[in-house]
């Protein structure tokens, strides 16, 4: 009975991750964003395009990765120490309780990026805010009177690459960031409860800054490459963080990996008696 719980658990667990990557595919491929109008003396939009300096794939690659790798040793050394959840049966064979807790841990982190990726592509998808490029890419032409039309939405573009011009309205909020600064937290998180060591006091939060660093270059980067203003980064940094926050507190549950604090109940100090006076 236990082990088709266990199979049933991970059916499910696909089952949810697919109902949120899924939709997230076909707005990708099949919607199409706002149609957002600009103001011809809009300077913060005549900015030259740029080619990314970190694209989708590197940073999703890297971001798995990173999180897979720490993942997988922190587990197996806990396993070591006797500190792992023991061994499971899965179709009537013994796994290691390194791969269980590998396997939940990392299935967690997929679906709050699934979760955090929707949240902030549905938002540039509804709002369609234009690119800092915008000018560059489209290079718009309108039959309006510019000295009078003020705001105008009745234009064309004069270039004809349908990813660009796609592309072009998705500057809001910025899903670079979110990933990185969603990547970084829960990193942060997971070293700072289950990768204790006690050889130096400095080497995991010098390792956590160092990360929490590296999500901070990847939303500069994007103002500096021109594909976003730094508004757009702003609040991709903030739903990146929140997501990692509530997923690793609320969904991976700390509290049962012994986090000192209000996230754990722990019997209290039972305090010596104070020796009677003669």
């Amino acid at each position: 009975m236990a082990v088709d719980k266990m199979i049933w658990k991970i059916f499910l667990d696909i089952l949810v991750l697919a109902c949120v990557g899924v939709p997230l595919l076909v707005l990708h491929l099949l919607v199409e964003p706002y149609h957002r109008g600009y103001f011809a003396d809009d300077e913060s939009l005549k900015l030259p395009y740029k080619e990314q300096t970190i694209s989708e794939a590197i940073l999703a690659g890297v971001g798995f990765a990173l999180i897979v790798v720490t993942v997988v040793l922190i587990e197996i050394v806990r396993d070591k120490q006797g500190k792992g959840v023991g061994e499971k049966f899965l179709s009537g064979s013994l796994i290691s309780g390194w791969l269980w807790e590998s396997y939940t841990a990392i299935g967690v982190f997929a679906f709050g990026a699934a979760c955090q990726q929707m949240t902030v592509n549905s938002a540039k998808y509804v709002i369609g805010r234009l690119r800092p490029h915008f000018f560059d890419v489209c290079k718009p032409y309108t039959t309006a009177d510019l000295n009078n039309s003020g705001y105008i939405q009745d234009f064309s573009c004069t270039n004809t690459n349908a990813a660009q011009l796609k592309d072009m309205r998705l500057s809001f909020p910025s899903a670079h960031s979110s990933f990185a600064m969603y990547t970084a937290i829960f990193f942060i998180f997971y070293v700072q409860v289950k990768g204790r060591w006690r050889g130096s006091k400095l080497l995991r939060h010098g390792i956590q800054f160092a990360v929490l660093i590296a999500a901070w270059y990847v939303g500069l980067s994007r103002v500096v490459d021109h594909m976003h203003h730094w508004s757009d980064v702003a609040v991709g940094f903030a739903v990146g963080a929140l997501y990692g926050v509530i997923v690793f507190v609320y969904i991976l549950k700390p509290k049962k990996y012994g986090l000192p604090g209000t996230w754990e109940i722990t019997q209290p100090e039972i305090l010596p008696r104070p020796v009677l006076s003669r």
